[in-house]
């Protein structure tokens, strides 16, 4: 006889909780409203039930939210707590109202039209920033974590309508002392964006996460795949190959300048890529900042334009008190 699923809890922590809103097949995000009389309204990502009974699991949610816990970034989804509501494990966090940069390459490819240039070297460069504070993110003993996200494709890179650029999903990251390790024959992240050695399974790095960078900038730019074929196995052979197109030849418009930081970015060798995302950062900065235009009024704009009417929409999940318990 098969146990049901135990309901999602009314409350978690200091928030009541709300409506869906997202998710994945991990764990289901919510609203969630404080219950201090603030009335602030936050994103709760609430795990699985039947994933919170796998040890191995567990585990990694709890490292995550410890890693998410020490961070304070502009460039990083904000953390408030973490804990246990019935059966369930939970992480609270901003709300962020948005896309996915993934959400944005689909709709734009389908528009036929293109990111500008400069605006994707200063998303590129806001990412680079956050991944470089985790990378040298310390514990409270002042002894380096050496996180490594190793999934900060597309889909982990938020555009918000207020033209904030916030990479999430810390899940899969990597400190030196955390308490799981990559099961033998298991990769670890989304196969497109993994970096020769993810698929080697040799250990990863700060060059890791540039790399995946570099592979998520490429195809924003090219308005193609770079590794993506028609089945895992092909893609993985495609990054162990490690051929990449000229993005100066396949998407002109970026200019030679960026298209050396990607190309830089995307080494097979490590040792060829940046030493740190701090220099990926500050290259593509110095990209951006030669066409002086208001990079976050632009992506506000385009997220507008992309995504019409769905600003307001979102809005109001914020105030919205029949979605969110306790308004």
């Amino acid at each position: 006889m098969r146990v049901p699923e135990p309901q999602t809890p009314r409350r978690a922590g200091s928030f009541a909780v709300g409506r869906v809103v997202g998710g994945g097949g991990m764990a289901a995000v919510h609203l969630g409203r404080a219950l201090d009389g603030s009335g602030e309204v936050v994103a709760l990502k609430i795990i699985k039930d039947d994933l919170s009974r796998l040890p191995g699991y567990l585990t990694m949610f709890h490292d995550e939210a410890a890693i998410l816990g020490r961070m304070q970034h502009p460039n990083i989804v904000r953390t408030l707590e973490s804990g246990v509501a019935g059966s369930h494990r939970y992480i609270a966090m901003e709300l962020l109202l948005g896309r996915t940069l993934a959400e944005v390459f689909d709709r734009v490819c389908l528009a036929d039209f293109a990111l500008p240039p400069k605006l994707v070297a200063w998303i590129g460069a806001r990412v680079a920033a956050a991944l470089h504070y985790a990378h040298v993110l310390e514990d409270e003993h002042g002894v380096p974590l050496h996180v490594v996200h190793r999934d900060a494709n597309p889909s982990n890179i938020v555009l918000t309508y207020d033209g904030e650029v916030k990479l999430i999903d810390f899940g899969l990251a990597k400190a030196a002392r955390r308490n799981t390790s990559t099961e033998d024959g298991i990769i670890k992240g989304k196969v497109p964006y993994l970096a020769p050695e993810q698929i080697l399974e040799e250990e990863v790095d700060a060059r890791t996460d540039i790399f995946t960078l570099g592979a998520t900038l490429w195809e924003t730019l090219a308005m193609r795949r770079l590794f993506k074929r028609d089945t895992d196995l092909e893609t993985i052979h495609a990054i162990r190959e490690g051929h990449v197109p000229a993005l100066a030849e396949v998407a002109p418009r970026c200019g030679v300048e960026l298209a050396e930081v990607v190309t830089k970015c995307l080494a097979r060798e490590r040792r060829d890529r940046y030493a740190s995302a701090e220099m990926v950062a500050a290259a593509l900065d110095a990209i951006h900042d030669k066409g002086g235009a208001d990079n976050a009024f632009v992506l506000r704009r385009l997220l507008d334009r992309t995504f019409p009417g769905e600003r307001e929409q979102r809005v109001r999940w914020r105030t919205d008190p029949i979605g969110v318990p306790g308004g």
